[in-house]
């Protein structure tokens, strides 16, 4: 539920929702299972500050609390503030921290309070080691970029201040009406400044040194500490990772699985969960069914009254375009070894006509089926980056009309169907880039990595290559190149900048909301600070980059995106209009194809059978916390009940 870069399409593990009767007793009282089930993605660090990937979320937002959480039916709730209220204007936020919150060593023994230093110093250790997701706090926090900067290296010029040990304050750059949502973000948790400076020279606050911090190493769970509902246990890369409960948090008694177990998997078994979910020690909690698997019919059948198939969640798939490549050869072999062909294909992703002809051309529902069953593939697909009813006007009217309203395209943007698909419209697209592009040689050849060790992954790059060369008439070739887990996310997701985007285009995004305003997906696509662009767009910042760099920007409309971005950021003082300026921002990025929204996440949409209470816990959270396994599979007709029920409220 956070902005993060999600490292797998399949079977990205999800703490999914929950709610229902079964978990409970006459007496009342609520009973679980532990939990047993698999991770796709490696922990890369559990310093929860500084990390951005979902596999480190998924377990580090179980090990530390916020702010505030979210609950089951996505109220934004107290979780380590008690109460919190701000000035007329929303530039000034002050948090009450409850008592009775503490942090412990992984053995569970206590260490000290969680106190208002704490928030204090955790936003300073995020700054000191360029945290990936520091530009979200530094858009809104007060003197934080002067800080990041360096033009001051005193941390107490910045807007977090502990008022006491029982209330932090924050004060902003601008009026944010959703800044209490924010804070349930990893960057704004806390962090005991004593123990964070036992664990090493470099781990001292102003003085970062990263060879020499040893805080939030996966592999040794002593060098954090906990106030969240969990400690972890151990975790062996590709193998396991253990959670047990925290006897000592704040909340334990809203904690009912007491264990976490998660065993490794490397996608090359398409049965793998099914398996679990049916062997008869330890059974995994829940199971997805593949249509790569063989045995696919025959499980449907088996768990009919079982299977069901869930609602698309927060996170936004799609295609992205290197809108200035310079690397070639570090994760491929590329065919395009000589300079022309380079930059012919450089210049036709520039252009706006090229990149349309692409999205029309791109079967998304045949895409969507390699990955999910052909009954609910289009279930899956998604029109704008947006989720459709993220947000609402006064009138109720949802933010996907309102992007719809402001498109060119007169195309229905509604989620679960695809109105672009149409190999007419991508040739015409592509004769007038023809027309524009009149010094380059045809086709063009774009390169595209999957991931060899994931057939969902292979499968869906040779469905894309498919569609867009046979609706281009092979004006557009698409290279598919295998490459290694570590290389993929190397490529995009752990890639420390444009060297490392070794491709032309790249499916190997997934972003979801920080807080509740349409900013928190748009941000991402600026060219001042935008999160994906340095990972995704092959495209360094306006202040870094070089002349060829700029060019790119302005050529591919992101300058235009921008000016309508900033003055949509520019409302604060009506929602309506806010919401309105921000779907004109977001038109404009479909309208000129500068990014291509494909799909919600598939093991949202795809069939599964689960033993989890549904609609228990947090709102498509990562957290265990609330979330009951029963014995016993739940129905199809239990699940709808449920849904029917928690969609009331």
């Amino acid at each position: 539920m956070k902005k993060i870069l999600c490292a797998s399409l399949a079977l990205l593990l999800a703490a999914g929702c929950s709610s229902g009767a079964k978990g409970g007793s006459a007496s009342g009282a609520k009973k679980s299972n532990d939990l047993y089930y698999v991770f796709t993605s490696d922990v890369k660090t559990t310093d929860y500050l500084i990390t951005q990937n979902a596999s480190d979320h998924e377990v580090n937002q179980n090990l530390v609390d916020g702010l505030v959480e979210v609950d089951a039916k996505n109220n934004y709730v107290g979780d380590l503030a008690e109460k919190w209220e701000h000035n007329d204007d929303s530039t000034e936020w002050t948090f009450h921290l409850r008592d009775g919150a503490t942090w412990v060593t992984n053995t569970g023994e206590e260490y000290a309070k969680v106190v208002a230093d704490d928030f204090v110093a955790g936003l300073q250790h995020a700054a000191d080691f360029d945290s990936a997701t520091l530009s979200l706090a530094a858009m809104h926090i007060k003197g934080l970029q002067d800080y990041v900067d360096g033009k001051t290296k005193d941390f107490s010029t910045v807007g977090v201040e502990a008022v006491d040990d029982h209330t932090v304050k924050y004060t902003l750059t601008h009026p944010a009406t959703y800044f209490d949502t924010l804070t349930a973000y990893t960057i704004f948790y806390p962090v005991n400044r004593d123990f964070l400076e036992s664990q090493g020279d470099g781990c001292k606050l102003g003085k970062p040194d990263k060879n020499t911090c040893k805080f939030g190493q996966p592999t040794k769970p002593d060098t954090i500490l906990y106030n969240g509902a969990y400690i972890l246990d151990s975790f062996v890369s590709k193998s396991e990772e253990k959670l047990r409960k925290n006897e000592a948090y704040w909340d334990a008694e809203h904690v009912y699985i007491n264990n976490v177990n998660l065993v490794y998997d490397d996608g090359s078994d398409p049965s793998f969960t099914v398996k679990g979910f049916e062997q008869s020690e330890n059974p995994f909690y829940m199971a997805v069914l593949l249509t790569t698997s063989d045995n696919f019919e025959e499980y449907l059948n088996k768990y009919k009254d079982n299977a069901y198939t869930g609602l698309q969640d927060q996170y936004t798939f799609g295609i992205n375009f290197n809108l200035n490549r310079i690397t070639y050869d570090k994760f491929t072999t590329s065919d395009k070894t000589d300079d022309k062909s380079r930059a012919d294909a450089r210049k036709a992703l520039l252009n706006k006509n090229f990149r349309l002809a692409m999205k029309y051309g791109l079967d998304r529902t045949a895409y969507m089926e390699t990955a999910v069953d052909k009954s609910i593939a289009a279930n899956a697909l998604r029109n704008i980056e947006t989720p459709w009813n993220f947000v609402k006007t006064s009138d109720g009217t949802e933010y996907g009309k309102l992007v719809e309203e402001a498109s060119s395209l007169g195309a229905d943007l509604s989620e679960g169907q695809d109105p672009f698909y149409d190999p007419k419209t991508s040739a015409s697209y592509i004769e007038k880039a023809k027309a524009e592009l009149t010094d380059v040689t045809w086709p063009v050849k774009l390169d595209l990595l999957v991931e060899d060790g994931n057939p969902n992954s292979v499968a869906m790059g040779a469905s894309l290559k498919k569609s867009i060369e046979d609706s281009t008439g092979g004006a557009i070739v698409i290279d598919t190149h295998p490459v290694s887990e570590d290389d993929y996310e190397k490529s995009s997701y752990t890639s420390n900048g444009p060297e490392d985007s070794d491709w032309d285009i790249s499916t190997s995004t997934g972003w979801g909301y920080d807080y509740i305003d349409p900013k928190t997906y748009l941000h991402i696509f600026s060219p001042v600070d935008g999160d994906i662009l340095r990972q995704n767009m092959g495209l360094e910042f306006l202040a870094d980059g070089d002349d060829a760099n700029k060019a790119a920007i302005e050529a591919s409309g992101l300058a235009d995106f921008q000016k309508l971005y900033d003055e949509a950021d520019a409302i604060t003082d009506d929602l309506d209009a806010r919401y309105k300026a921000f779907a004109k921002a977001e038109a404009f990025i479909l309208d000129s194809a500068i990014y291509i929204p494909v799909q919600t996440r598939t093991r949202s949409v795809n069939w599964r059978i689960s033993r989890e209470v549904p609609f228990q816990g947090g709102y498509l959270s990562v957290r265990y916390k609330n979330r009951i396994i029963q014995d016993d599979p739940i129905t199809a007709e239990e699940y709808k009940k449920a849904y029917e029920e928690w969609s009331k409220d």
